[in-house]
């Protein structure tokens, strides 16, 4: 459900992983360590190899503060001794460097955590936050939906198969047990929004006239297609997925709307571009609860990256809301981002384990509006049951940021699965299973 790109199905796995090294851990499967004294990652090369240096900083910072050559067994394999002593409660980056006799050094990265329910959880929420998006919601309320929708094409299990692998960026049915029906039908929406936006999406349901439980399915960054979400509606959901730019879903061509030119303006917060997406995100949930063959106490939102920051977001501001699943989400935990950022930049580079967390914003324009826009902030307010993932080596969503996002979640259900080795990309098994639990969750029949 979380694979939100319109292009075709790909095998690749996203960067920074590397097929020549894998990493685990005998004392810990999902890398999340607490009480060991020592740690150990175990390294299996793909190649021939003779040894392995690695060094160790922490989650984003370049600067090492640890460094060794590993204890090299037979087979290719190797094992790093890390003393927990020397670690902070966190995630940590171990950058190794192996020698296969040969060529020039093969470079991985293995991230873990250490007792990371431990890790400060910074403050800088507002004062004045909750009204600030309180009078943002006044004035979406004022604005008519004026909805509207297209000629309904309807589509054959056979025919969606085809559809996910050229068009969705998803294998041809990787969840088979999870049908509620073998054909949907689907058409184009569109409703205003702020700014005298017109918001377009896709719409796929089930057969009929429901009542059906809803989804609505975020975009991640950028200006692009929209893919119809016909998987969401073969596993039972009336599902909307929207282009939150005003853009339609599926031009030729997309450019960088010029209203995005303000992206970086943060003082008035009011200003920001991202309140844009967030209100065009919320009136998603407006639209939905407007249909009749929509059962609006099954209101789910899902998205990946942007789209699962925007989840995450949606749920803290709408309470119809039933269930949110955000998948490795974007733009939270901003105070760490831009502590790492300063910290590479330095001359030489910090290492940062000199304090437990990152240090307040600057009173500056951008330190002063971006916690109105941290998906952080927003997570206090989120009630409904809650299940995330992070990929352990993700670059964009790093798993400090998803973490914190999930340890501020207010919601007492809530579930996280952190996906060690994977970096900012999708997980079949972790969909099924957040198929699964929508289906506990929401008390949804195996079969419609």
């Amino acid at each position: 459900m979380l694979m939100n790109l319109a292009q075709p199905y790909s095998t690749r796995p996203s960067k920074p992983y590397d097929s020549l090294l894998d990493f685990d851990s005998a004392q810990c499967e999902d890398l999340l360590f607490d009480k060991q004294e020592e740690v150990e990652i175990r390294c299996r090369a793909g190649v021939r190899s003779v040894s392995l240096h690695w060094t160790l900083s922490r989650n984003l910072f370049r600067q090492p503060f640890l460094s060794g050559d590993a204890e090299a067994l037979p087979a290719n394999r190797f094992l790093i001794h890390i003393p927990s002593s020397k670690l902070r409660p966190g995630f940590f980056d171990i950058h190794v460097s192996l020698d296969d006799g040969e060529s020039a050094p093969i470079d991985g990265i293995c991230t873990f955590g250490f007792k990371v329910n431990e890790m400060p959880l910074p403050i800088n929420r507002p004062a004045d936050f909750t009204e600030f998006w309180a009078r943002a919601k006044r004035e979406l309320s004022q604005i008519p939906l004026a909805a509207e929708q297209g000629n309904v094409r309807k589509f054959s299990s056979a025919e969606i198969n085809a559809y996910n692998l050229a068009h969705a960026s998803l294998p041809a049915d990787y969840d088979p047990t999870g049908h509620r029906c073998e054909e949907v039908e689907a058409f184009k929406v569109g409703f205003n929004s702020v700014k005298a936006m017109r918001i377009r999406g896709w719409l796929a349901k089930p057969p009929g006239s429901g009542p059906f439980p809803a989804m609505l399915v975020l975009p991640g960054a950028g200006f692009n297609p929209r893919p119809i979400p016909l998987e969401q509606a073969r596993h039972g959901f009336l599902a909307l997925d929207i282009q939150v730019h005003g853009q339609d879903v599926d031009q030729a061509t997309y450019e960088r709307p010029p209203m995005s030119l303000g992206d970086k303006l943060f003082d008035p917060p009011d200003a920001n571009y991202n309140r844009c997406i967030y209100l065009n995100e919320l009136q998603g949930v407006n639209y939905l609860a407007s249909r009749p063959d929509v059962d609006k106490t099954r209101i789910v939102v899902v998205g990946g990256s942007q789209g699962g920051g925007g989840a995450v977001v949606v749920a803290a501001l709408d309470p119809r809301i039933a269930a949110v699943v955000a998948g490795i989400p974007f733009f939270g935990d901003r105070p760490y981002v831009k502590w790492s950022e300063s910290a590479n930049a330095a001359n030489p580079p910090i290492d940062g384990m000199d304090r437990d967390g990152p240090p307040a914003l600057p009173n500056t324009s951008e330190g002063r509006g971006l916690p109105y826009y941290d998906v952080m902030n927003f997570a206090p307010d989120v009630r409904c049951p809650t299940m995330m993932n992070a990929g352990l080596i993700d670059p964009t969503s790093s798993p400090t940021s998803v973490f914190v996002i999930y340890r501020s979640i207010g919601s007492t259900d809530k579930r996280f699965v952190p996906l060690p080795g994977l970096g900012h990309d999708w997980s079949a098994e972790f969909d099924r299973e957040a198929w699964r639990w929508l289906d506990q969750v929401l008390k949804l029949s195996p079969k419609m």
